[in-house]
Parts: structure tokens; C-alpha cells; sequence
């Protein structure tokens, strides 16, 4: 079965998570939390990277290491990353629910739905996925990026 260009296109998410890539060096970001905080946003730097280069494969990696970050995030950034780790939460249930695993996301990007897919699951799904570049998500998404480059020296470019 073929998927419309439109929903193949907004499951690239070259856009959509146009995710964390930039500058490798992480400061120590201060003390104790703050230092792990920073440490795993600068390890988190090569899966964002593929995520932003629209490869699917590594969007399973890409949420949990959303999920941990919102955990661990320090005050100043912890609704943003609440914010962007809900939604994030909303397109895994989304996910689940169509019937799709991570693993099946490349193929449906490139046009081909498995078998028992309910299509209707599956635009509920990318209209989750495009909540992502809502503006809310876009204002946490860059007030991130401008925390991590400023308290962990960790260029985050188009998060």
C-alpha cells in the first residue's frame, strides 16, 4: 500500500525534529545535576544529528533520550523540556496506536504502509508528529537551544 506524499513527507521529520546538531564541547554547566544535564545533552548530539538528517532509525533513541532530559533538565529549562517531551509522549501513543513499530517508520517515509495499518490512526499520528513545530513547541525547542549553548557550551542548531 502506498501512503500520500503528504503524510511521507511530515514523517521524514528532517523538519519536524530538525533536531540537536552543532558544536561537540559541553562546559561543566556548574554543579552536580547541571553537569550531568550537560554532559547528556553533548552525548545525545550524534542521535539528534540523524534525526535531523531525516533518518528515522534512530527516532526510538531520539524520544527516550528526550524523555531523560526532561527528567534531568535544570529549572530553567525544565517546562520547555516538559513541554517538548508532552508532546513528544503524545506522538509515541500516537505511534502505538496505528499499529506501526519504530522499525517501520522508514518504510512508511518512503511510501509503503504494512499490512493491517489503519490509515485513519496513521493522520492522527502525523497531525501529533506536526505538533512538534506548533508554536509552543518551537519557543521551548529554541529557549533550549539558547540555555544549552549558554550553560553547556553545546550548540544544539534548529532543535
Amino acid at each position: 500500500m502506498k501512503i500520500s506524499l503528504t503524510i511521507a513527507g511530515a514523517l521524514l521529520l528532517g523538519t519536524t525534529l530538525t533536531a540537536c546538531s552543532g558544536s561537540d564541547g559541553a562546559s561543566d554547566g556548574g554543579d552536580g545535576d547541571s553537569a550531568a544535564y550537560c554532559k547528556d545533552i553533548a552525548s545525545a548530539k550524534p542521535v539528534f544529528e540523524t534525526l535531523a538528517s531525516g533518518d528515522l532509525s534512530k527516532l526510538e533513541e531520539g524520544f527516550k533520550t528526550f524523555h531523560q532530559l526532561a527528567d534531568e533538565a535544570p529549572g530553567d529549562v525544565s517546562d520547555d523540556w516538559k513541554k517538548l517531551d508532552g508532546t513528544a509522549r503524545s506522538v509515541e501513543e500516537k505511534l502505538e496506536a496505528t499499529g506501526l513499530k519504530y522499525s517501520d517508520l522508514p518504510a512508511v517515509s518512503s511510501g509503503s504502509i504494512p499490512e493491517g495499518v489503519d490509515i485513519t490512526k496513521l493522520t492522527s499520528f502525523v497531525a501529533d508528529l506536526q505538533k512538534l513545530n506548533n508554536d509552543d513547541v518551537s519557543d521551548a525547542r529554541t529557549a533550549i537551544a539558547e540555555h544549552a549553548k549558554k550553560s553547556c557550551d553545546v550548540e544544539l542548531g534548529s532543535l
